[in-house]
């Protein structure tokens, strides 16, 4: 019995250890996100399963819509590309119809929640908001629609500055939506100043050559004014791909009933929304 007690004990630690380590993942794996933002126009020109279909092929895992129609719109267009998480916003925007923020995404949403924003501009404005979990990221993502201010003095890019993103202690933090400046104008500048990055910069977009919205009255392109802004604590961030989606139409066969607004949906060949999806891929490290 002494020999066979000796012999265990000097098998067992040869074993062990190896086996421990392999068990473990890895602390410096890298993960791929592919974000969106999109202002669908409260869901006037596009129905959910048509935008659903329209974003299919980019395989997103978390998007940010604004002036979205609230109850199950968000969870059709999830139903679509198979993303089963959503929240919806309970604050419209300036107190219109169907102006909700909401966050649909392949991973579940956790401490969700909105902030109202009522300072200089239309009001009121506001976030929706969610920590998300992929793999071993943390992630608080912020959907948004704010009135753009060329002046930062009480506007809803400052409020979200200097209250949000100074104030973060999120290891990784990114906002989302239509914040109606062009990027480095204006008061979305106080952005830079916390330290956010944009994906414009990051992609070297031509910023002069492109638009996310063309104005439904008079037909003429506002800029890029659709953004995803990001910061980390923890990781590297890389922005990997990514742009503005300027395929988005229905078929054009499609009809929709509308009150509103039909004329200029025909004249510029039935677009999903005034505004123009974007997205982006960033590789975590």
């Amino acid at each position: 019995m002494k020999y066979a007690l000796l012999l265990t004990l000097i098998i067992l630690p040869k074993t062990t250890p190896v086996q421990a380590v392999d068990a473990q993942p890895s602390s410096n794996e890298h993960v791929s996100i592919k974000f969106a933002a999109y202002n669908v126009l409260f869901g006037l020109w596009g129905e959910p399963e048509s935008i659903g279909q329209k974003l299919k092929k980019h395989n997103l895992d978390i998007i940010c819509f604004n002036e979205v129609p609230n109850g199950n719109w968000t969870k059709r267009v999830g139903d679509i590309l198979e993303m089963d998480h959503t929240f919806v916003g309970e604050i419209s925007s300036a107190n219109h119809k169907n102006k909700y923020k909401s966050i649909l995404s392949r991973f579940p949403l956790l401490h969700t929640g909105e902030i109202e924003i009522n300072e200089k501009g239309w009001k009121p404005a506001s976030l929706v908001y969610a920590s998300i979990k992929v793999k071993n990221i943390k992630i608080k993502v912020y959907s948004t629609h704010i009135p753009g201010q060329q002046n930062p003095n009480d506007s809803a890019a400052s409020f979200i500055a200097n209250n949000i993103i100074k104030n973060s202690n999120d290891e990784n933090l990114l906002i989302l939506g239509d914040l109606n400046n062009e990027p480095n104008k204006g008061a979305l500048k106080t952005f830079y100043t916390a330290n956010m990055k944009s994906i414009w910069n990051e992609l070297g977009v031509e910023k002069s050559q492109n638009s996310t919205h063309k104005h439904i009255e008079s037909g003429k392109e506002s800029g890029i004014i659709d953004h995803i802004f990001y910061k980390s604590r923890t990781h590297k961030i890389s922005v990997v791909n990514g742009g503005i989606i300027y395929d988005a139409f229905n078929n054009t066969e499609k009809d929709i009933d509308m009150p509103r607004y039909k004329k200029e949906w025909i004249k510029y060949d039935k677009p999903l929304s005034d505004h123009r999806p974007i997205w982006a891929e960033l590789l975590f490290k």
